[in-house]
């Protein structure tokens, strides 16, 4: 019998589901429910459907003693042979009764039922014997309901084997869930224990040595291993000079005299010659001008070359190639050794000048240097970094100039000059880590702490190239924290097991650490675990 107000076989699924698992089980299923939408779905999957077509009184009979109530002679009830109870219906109220009432006078006969909330399933269903079974008639005029008897011998009693085995199977699931449970408790709880040590503030200088020839951090020698780089570079360019003189230079040069005559003729120093365009010049030098002579029929004159120089200063003197001619002969009336003793000019007199020159300065020259030595350091640089592949260098702009500017061009006259600066580089580069791992060695000789190397500051001083050694020696300032020591697995050791008011004595008492933090889990965990695989100590410095 379903109420009215169930909510159980709302769903067409519901009727297919209740069918096949009859058929699985072989059992007969009947409905009673004055619910018509409830009738028609039953009726379409072949069920059984009990229908009460008389107002009148009914009989009722009790589910729990079996006895029938005497009612009155005109009252005729269907009673139902197993509750089907709402499989997604709420547990009845706290008389475990439900009630169906459909007419005011059917108000008192209430069904009596089995506790509500045992075993809602589909197999509950309690098929009558056959003996005990009455067919019932449905016909669409009004009659009498027949009334038929309810076996409720073995309600609690007969159920399937399967449901027997399906509660044994529930119940060793719960237990195995519980067993999970205790082990889960017991086996997952884990602690992590975030120690801050003390700190110390440092200020040391330690000096260390840096080679090619070293092949490991060497506390002993304070040394570490490197390689050595030698760079070298050349670098030239021209630049304008900017100083200016007041200058008067007579202009000087070379010219050839030569002698037609069949005797030599010596010319004494400051012998006149004349230019063709009538300038001036004198020897500087007394010469002796070889006779000629004939050679294979032909005539050679004897030639001698002899310095000479203006007269007066000035650039009127800057003379081209040409001929000269010897005023004095001419003034004597010797007129055939005018003629052939003479002079030729063969590259131009240029070098005559007055007034105001150009020339080069010492400034010049400073600059220029200044200039060569930038870019020399930066070319040695670009060339270095290309070559050292991570490693340290702290020398780099120790440049080393192997050609200075010349200062012998000071004063000399000329719009431009050029000069070219050579220098080199000669260092070792060396693994930050490697001298991280001698400071803290260092430091924990010097003062028995530990340092973490970004917290520190270094310095590097004295940095010494020695070219005998082929190493570099310097100076490291450290500056920075240094912190306590922590032994962390003693700590752990320690702590195994320990509730929350023994692991914070223990902590509290050692004296390197600053402040400590002890995290639990899951929530219910109240102790260290007595596993050291489950705790994890953390240093936060």
């Amino acid at each position: 019998m379903l109420p009215k107000s169930a909510r159980a076989f709302k769903k067409e699924e519901h009727f297919a589901s209740l069918r096949d698992e009859s058929k699985n089980l072989g059992k007969a299923v009947s409905f009673l429910c004055s619910s018509p939408e409830v009738n028609d779905l039953a009726k379409k999957y072949k069920f059984d459907v009990l229908l009460a077509r008389s107002s009148a009184p009914r009989k009722s009979v009790s589910h729990r003693t079996n006895v029938p109530h005497q009612a009155p002679k005109e009252t005729g009830s269907i009673n139902v042979v197993n509750q089907i109870e709402d499989f997604y219906a709420e547990p009845a109220t706290s008389n475990d009764s439900i009630s169906t009432t459909s007419t005011p006078e059917e108000s008192s006969d209430d069904l009596d039922f089995e506790d509500s909330t045992n075993n809602r399933r589909f197999d509950d269903v309690f098929v009558p014997e056959v003996e005990n079974q009455h067919n019932v008639k449905v016909s669409g005029a009004r009659e009498k309901a027949i009334p038929v008897e309810v076996n409720q011998r073995n309600y609690g009693n007969d159920r399937p084997r399967r449901s027997v085995h399906r509660i044994g199977l529930i119940v060793i699931s719960f237990a195995a869930i519980i067993v999970l449970g205790v082990v889960v408790f017991i086996t997952t709880g884990k602690a992590q224990i975030v120690i801050k040590p003390a700190d110390q503030p440092l200020d040391l200088r330690m000096t260390v040595s840096a080679s090619d020839n070293t092949s490991a951090v060497s506390l002993t020698g304070m040394a570490i291993p490197g390689q050595l780089f030698n760079i070298q570079k050349t670098v030239s360019q021209d630049f304008t000079a900017t100083g200016h003189v007041d200058v008067a230079q007579k202009a000087r040069g070379t010219i050839t005299v030569y002698n037609e005559l069949s005797v030599d003729q010596p010319l004494v120093a400051t012998t006149r010659f004349e230019s063709a365009d009538n300038h001036i010049f004198h020897t500087l030098t007394s010469i002796v001008v070889p006779a000629g002579k004939i050679s294979n029929g032909k005539f050679i004159p004897g030639k001698k070359d002899v310095q000479i120089i203006a007269d007066k200063a000035g650039s009127e003197y800057n003379v081209p190639v040409g001929s000269f001619t010897i005023p004095a002969f001419k003034e004597q009336g010797a007129t055939e050794k005018y003629q052939k003793v003479y002079g030729q000019l063969t590259t131009p007199i240029l070098n005559g000048t007055s007034g105001q020159s150009t020339v080069v300065t010492e400034t010049d020259l400073n600059s220029a240097k200044q200039t060569l030595t930038a870019q020399l350091t930066t070319n040695i640089q670009d060339e270095l970094k290309a070559q050292i592949d991570g490693l340290k260098i702290i020398n780099n702009s120790q440049v080393v100039i192997d050609s200075p500017v010349s200062t012998s061009l000071a004063d000399a006259k000329a719009t431009t000059f050029k000069v070219n600066l050579s220098g080199s580089l000669k260092t070792v580069g060396f693994k930050e880590s490697d001298l991280n791992t001698l400071i803290s060695q260092y430091v924990d000789i010097q003062k028995n702490v530990t340092v973490l190397p970004e917290k520190l500051t270094l310095v590097y001083e004295d940095i010494i190239w020695n070219d005998n050694k082929k190493a570099l020696s310097f100076t490291v300032h450290i500056t920075g924290p240094g912190y306590t020591k922590i032994d962390s697995e003693k700590i752990i050791s320690d702590l195994l097991g320990k509730n929350d008011a023994d692991m914070k004595a223990y902590l509290s008492a050692i004296s390197g650490i600053s402040s400590a933090r002890v995290s639990l889990s899951p929530f219910w965990v109240r102790s260290i675990p007595s596993n050291k695989d489950k705790v994890q100590v953390d240093i936060s410095y």
